[in-house]
């Protein structure tokens, strides 16, 4: 492979860039180049799913974004972790495995003019990427590279979860990646065998393995070089040195909704009165870069329990560690093969809501695992997040030094809309907390009395204690308008030979954590930039 020509230089090695260089990198005679700015992902705390909060207090392996002041927050910042190693975010997510819901996609279709985006085109991609473990259907896929395992969700807590959900009306769902979305459910998650099934793990280490794909990691990307508007090479730090490394083909950006759109502004796309500022040339005048960003947000309503050894992992001494982690190590099984979300739900904040917009992650213990806690408490916390939020916000550049993190405000809960579908979600979550299914299990309240505050003081309260889910998209979205960033190829307007594959081209939010579909777009993306004619769309009923 040549020192520095190659076919396809991608950037970021996450779930959307590990599959197009795996996908690219098939073909016989490619070469490919992904760059990663971040180390390998060669630790046990990556493979082990239990062990998920300590990655996100690595700071090797972090971006640690801070999102903000939030004007509606009251000038809250919000800390928004990232993925910075081999593998991305799918590295240290909590892999929580949901497509969204069927009429998300179709949104897509008829609200941006993408019809080769409905559900019916994207289903077969789905399909294409997962093995799920209770078989191949007309839903589901049972020969892809992500292994679905389907949580047993044994526990007491579990259990009563499920059963308090069904108490307050909401159905059990057997598959909310089938049929229907509505309703408590165990969860799926992408492990393999008790190991994070990530998009690095499962795609781009075999790939690399094939001699196709070459990873340079530690690659900082100050920005893509162009021959007037034509991509033809990436520029990025190593070492403290600097490189020029030259595509034939295309460059790739998969960088991700914070990264991708401050790698297009250093190079000179997006708004030319904004990048003017910075002293940055403008290559492409395209005002949709940065703007239009959206994100999941979430808050935690949590209960002490009525009793002790109720939750897994409270209590844990080196013992119990070194027990978990050779059951794990030898077994594949055991604690440590959870990620602790084993069951959760969809509901609609109301009966004025399309479809549902409000999704639980149930976790069996008191504390925050998802913002990088190791604490943990007998309890139970019900993280209730607006799932199709309204709000929307930007990045823009501070500075022209790429060392420098963006200015990111998502402009949380700015919507009226979102206020109140998420007031409604949390007066609902505690009246399911009230269920008799609770009544042995359930202590405190850490918040009491959420369902008969006013909308004042609810909404006070819940300004304070949001936050994000960590789902960012939108932010170089795919359309035909004139804030649109690339077309439904995930081509950039207005340049040659680039593209960015990555959830910040979805038009929408989706209903639900982003890693599932950001692995779909990259799976129908890739059959795009190969040339290859897409897969025939699937058309199934769904509820």
């Amino acid at each position: 492979m040549a020192a520095s020509n190659y076919d396809y230089i991608i950037i970021g090695s996450g779930a959307a860039g590990s599959i197009v260089a795996s996908r690219i990198g098939a073909r016989a005679g490619s070469r490919v180049l992904v760059l990663e700015a971040g180390p390998s992902d060669n630790s046990i705390y990556v493979r082990m799913p239990a062990a998920l909060s300590y990655p996100l207090t690595d700071k090797a392996r972090i971006w640690s974004f801070q999102t903000g002041p939030e004007p509606a927050l009251d000038d809250r910042y919000i800390t928004h972790v990232r993925g910075r190693m081999l593998g991305g975010s799918g590295s240290l997510n909590g892999m929580v495995y949901v497509r969204g819901n069927p009429r998300d996609f179709n949104r897509w279709a008829a609200d941006f003019n993408l019809p080769s985006w409905d559900f019916a085109h994207c289903l077969p991609y789905f399909k294409r990427l997962e093995t799920y473990d209770k078989g191949a259907n007309q839903y589901r896929g049972g020969a892809g590279p992500i292994s679905i395992t389907t949580m047993k969700a044994e526990l007491e807590p579990f259990q009563a979860f499920l059963e308090a959900g069904q108490q307050a009306g909401h159905p059990l769902t057997q598959d909310y990646n089938g049929y229907s979305q509505e309703g408590v459910h165990a969860y799926q998650a992408n492990i393999d065998h008790g190991i994070r099934a990530s998009g690095g793990r499962q795609y781009l280490r075999p790939a690399m393995r094939k001699g196709n794909v070459k990873v340079e990691l530690g690659a900082l990307v100050h920005k893509v070089l162009f021959n007037r508007k034509r991509a033809v090479g990436v520029r990025y730090e190593q070492n403290g040195a600097l490189r020029d490394v030259f595509a034939e083909s295309e460059v790739i950006l998969c960088g991700g909704a914070f990264n991708s759109p401050q790698v297009l502004l250093l190079s000179g796309i997006g708004p030319k009165a904004e990048l003017a500022k910075h002293g940055i040339q403008s290559v492409v005048d395209l005002p949709g870069v940065g703007k239009g960003i959206q994100d999941h947000i979430a808050v935690s309503i949590g209960y002490r329990a009525s009793r002790k050894g109720v939750s897994p992992g409270v209590g844990m001494n080196l013992a119990k560690m070194a027990l978990i982690g050779a059951q794990w190590l030898f077994l594949r099984s055991g604690l440590g093969a959870t990620n602790l979300w084993e069951t959760g739900s969809f509901f609609s904040s109301s009966d004025s809501a399309e479809y549902p917009n409000i999704q639980h992650e149930f976790l069996p213990v008191l504390g925050e695992l998802s913002h990088g806690s190791v604490s943990v408490e007998d309890g139970f916390i019900y993280q209730t997040c607006l799932s199709l939020p309204r709000s929307r916000g930007a990045v823009t550049l501070t500075s022209n030094d790429p060392t420098l993190h963006p200015s990111i405000v998502l402009n949380y809960l700015s919507h009226p809309d979102d206020r109140r579908d998420l007031m409604d979600g949390i007066r609902h979550t505690d009246e399911i907390i009230q269920q008799p299914a609770w009544s042995k299990l359930r202590g405190e309240s850490l918040q009491p009395g959420l369902y008969k505050m006013s909308d004042g003081d609810l909404l006070d309260w819940l300004k304070k204690n949001m936050n994000t889910q960590y789902h960012p998209c939108g932010s170089a979205r795919m359309g035909y308008d004139d804030m649109a960033v690339v077309d439904a190829e995930g081509r950039v307007y207005g340049a040659q030979g680039l593209r960015v594959v990555d959830a910040a081209i979805m038009p929408r939010v989706t209903n639900a954590n982003l890693h599932c579909p950001t692995m779909m777009l990259a799976e129908k993306l890739s059959d795009s930039i190969l040339g290859i004619p897409a897969l025939p769309p699937e058309r199934v009923p769904f509820a």
